[in-house]
């Protein structure tokens, strides 16, 4: 112990070299969840570039698509001052969550910029997000969002119209309804690639929503008190899911009332909106209506039968391709090489959970550190407190000793004064009495010998009681 606080120095030192050494290795570890809520700006490209500095995003398209979608025109219009603030914002129905909720949803959807899958946003709230979705994927993607209060809507409807200089976007739309009264049909028939849920869903309910997703669709959403990451696995006759916790959150819970059939929509083909679909179907319907109406026979390749694609006529096909879905044309995926995808899924899980392992077992190294650092301090101060308080006993025995002594002192002063006061009084009292005493004697004598004798006699038996008294005292002064 004596060798443990004398070598302050090295401690000291140690201590100083340890606790840098933990700030380097966790400070990019925990940043995008400490200092998430730190994000905030004075205007939307600071608040985004404190997004990025964080952490919060990394993806160069999700950086381009905040700043693409101002989020002044999204908040509730009492609360334009906090518009850039990292931090949830509501005003009656109009709700919108903190910067850094979205930033971390639109990393974990893995969305592929200029392309055209679908979206679906459930409690689509202001549209801030759906407007963010839309500015990455693109014009050739589906963009649908459910929302069941009406108020909402008209906010959101507004809020998206003023993004986009006045221009509704042709590729978005917010429907009323109940979300976990979808039914399927239209859009919902095909599932959507990537699915948002803006409230809390319970676990009795996920069903309801999970079923909306294609194979291979992601949902990121609260589930609970946790933000979940689900992945529709396997081809389109199977329904298997994985799911990863991301984060813990805690979001409004997702409301099953009024109950309401919600059906979302297909978007239909025609050729005004050709250009909105994805390159897979404009590809195929150009080479239908490129073979359309020959006059040559098209025999198919290595086939004895002729190309119907040649034998209709053009307006027929329009009709026909007017009931088809977006993803009519897009090729069945094989099981080599749905196998061959899934492999490649696997071993990414596999290198992120051996990457989470390693920064794991870096943590417990660092907070094991951490710990022994604590432990020794806790040791040296315990030392301390225990020297300190030893201190404490003997000089408290010690003010007891004087304490002690100067009591008993002042106790025999103060008997000593008591007596010598009770001494004095004593006489007093004794002179006063026998004086007092005295006065009443002559008073009775004299009130006597006025009953029974004159003046004269009176005055002559004065004059022989004072010679007596003379006399008395005389002789008692003798005695003494």
């Amino acid at each position: 112990m004596v060798s443990f606080l004398l070598d302050d120095d090295f401690f000291i030192e140690k201590k100083r070299i340890l606790i840098n050494h933990i700030i380097i290795q966790t400070e990019k570890k925990v940043r995008a969840y400490t200092m998430a809520w730190r994000s905030s700006g004075h205007d939307n490209q600071s608040m985004i570039d404190n997004l990025k500095k964080f952490g919060v995003i990394s993806s160069e398209f999700i950086y381009q698509g905040f700043w693409n979608v101002d989020r002044r025109n999204f908040v509730p219009s009492e609360q334009k001052e906090s518009a850039y603030a990292d931090q949830p914002l509501k005003e009656g129905p109009v709700h919108i969550s903190a910067p850094h909720i979205y930033g971390s949803a639109l990393e974990a959807l893995e969305l592929q910029p200029d392309s055209s899958m679908s979206f679906l946003n459930i409690g689509s709230g202001t549209g801030y997000l759906s407007c963010i979705v839309s500015s990455i994927l693109g014009p050739k993607s589906l963009n649908y969002g459910i929302e069941l209060n009406e108020e909402a809507i008209v906010h959101c409807n507004k809020a998206i119209t003023n993004c986009f200089d006045g221009k509704y976007p042709e590729n978005m739309k917010i429907i009323h309804g109940n979300a976990l009264c979808v039914s399927l049909k239209g859009e919902s028939l095909v599932g959507f690639d990537r699915i948002y849920i803006g409230a809390c869903v319970a676990k009795a309910n996920l069903n309801k929503i999970t079923k909306l997703l294609s194979p291979g669709g992601v949902l990121i959403g609260p589930v609970d008190d946790e933000l979940v990451k689900i992945v529709r696995i396997g081809l389109e006759k199977d329904n298997e899911f994985t799911k990863h916790v991301l984060s813990g959150v805690r979001f409004a819970p997702l409301l099953d009332s009024p109950q309401m059939e919600t059906v979302i929509p297909a978007r239909l083909w025609s050729p005004h909106v050709h250009h909105f679909f994805p390159p897979s179907f404009q590809k195929a319907s150009m080479q239908v209506f490129l073979c359309s109406n020959s006059e040559y026979n098209q025999p198919l390749f290595n086939q004895k039968r002729n190309n119907l694609a040649a034998i209709l006529p053009r307006a027929l096909w329009i009709e026909i391709l007017s009931f088809t879905h977006r993803k009519w044309f897009e090729q069945e995926t094989t099981t080599t090489e749905f196998l061959k995808q899934r492999l490649v899924e696997e071993q990414a899980v596999t290198a992120n959970a051996k990457l989470a392992k390693f920064e794991a077992e870096a943590r417990c190294q660092i907070a094991q550190r951490e710990r022994d650092v604590y432990r020794l301090l806790a040791r040296r101060w315990q030392s301390k407190l225990q020297l300190f308080l030893q201190q404490q006993v003997i000089l408290q025995e010690d003010m007891q000793d004087d304490d002690a002594r100067m009591y008993f002192s002042a106790q025999e002063s103060s008997i000593e004064d008591d007596f010598m006061d009770q001494e004095s009084d004593d006489d007093f009292d004794f002179h006063d009495s026998s004086d007092t005493a005295a006065a009443s004697i002559e008073q009775v004598e004299r009130d006597t010998m006025e009953e029974v004798y004159s003046e004269e006699e009176i005055h002559s038996k004065n004059q022989i009681t004072g010679q007596i008294r003379t006399v008395t005292m005389g002789s008692d002064e003798n005695v003494i």
